[in-house]
C-alpha cells in the first residue's frame, strides 16, 4: 500500500473506530452508513487493523449473511499480512467451516500454527488440544502437546 493510501486509511480507520459505537445507537443511521462506509474504504485499501477490527464486527454481528462472510474474508486478508490474531480467528473458521470457506482440518492447523509462532497464546493451547486428543487430524502427541502448552 502506498504511503498515502496507508495515511488516508489510517484515518479513515481512526474516524470509524471512534465513531462506531455511537453509530450503533437508534436513529443515527446515517452516522451508521458513513461509519461503515469509512471502514469498508479502509478495508478496501488493505489496512491490516480495519481489516481485523471490522472483519470481526461484521462476523460477530453481521445483520446478513453477505456481511458475515465479507467479515471473513476481511479476517483472511488480515492473516494474510501476517496478523497473529486474524490468524487465530482464521483458524477457527476454517475449523468451523462457514461459507465460502469451507471446513478444513489441515487450513485450520495451518492458520493456528501461524499465529502460534507469533506466540498468540489461543492459538498455541487450541494446538496443544489438537495434539493431545488427535483432533484436527492431527496424530496424538504428548510431546509436541506439551511442546505448544509451554509456548502459550
Amino acid at each position: 500500500m502506498s504511503p498515502s493510501n496507508q495515511l488516508l486509511a489510517s484515518l479513515e480507520f481512526s474516524l470509524a473506530d471512534r465513531f462506531y459505537k455511537l453509530a450503533c445507537k437508534p436513529g443515527l443511521k446515517l452516522l451508521r452508513h458513513m461509519t461503515r462506509g469509512l471502514m469498508h474504504h479502509a478495508a478496501g485499501l488493505g489496512h491490516q487493523r480495519t481489516l481485523l477490527v471490522f472483519g470481526q464486527r461484521l462476523l460477530q454481528d453481521g445483520l446478513t449473511n453477505r456481511e458475515r462472510m465479507l467479515g471473513a474474508e476481511y479476517l483472511l486478508k488480515a492473516a494474510q499480512q501476517g496478523n497473529a490474531e486474524a490468524q487465530w480467528l482464521t483458524g477457527g473458521i476454517y475449523e468451523k467451516g462457514m461459507a465460502p470457506f469451507v471446513q478444513s482440518d489441515s487450513n485450520a492447523v495451518t492458520w493456528y500454527a501461524r499465529a502460534a509462532q507469533q506466540g498468540h497464546p489461543l492459538a498455541c493451547e487450541r494446538l496443544a488440544q489438537a495434539y493431545r486428543q488427535g483432533e484436527l487430524n492431527l496424530p496424538a502427541s504428548s510431546e509436541k502437546a506439551s511442546y505448544w502448552d509451554q509456548a502459550a
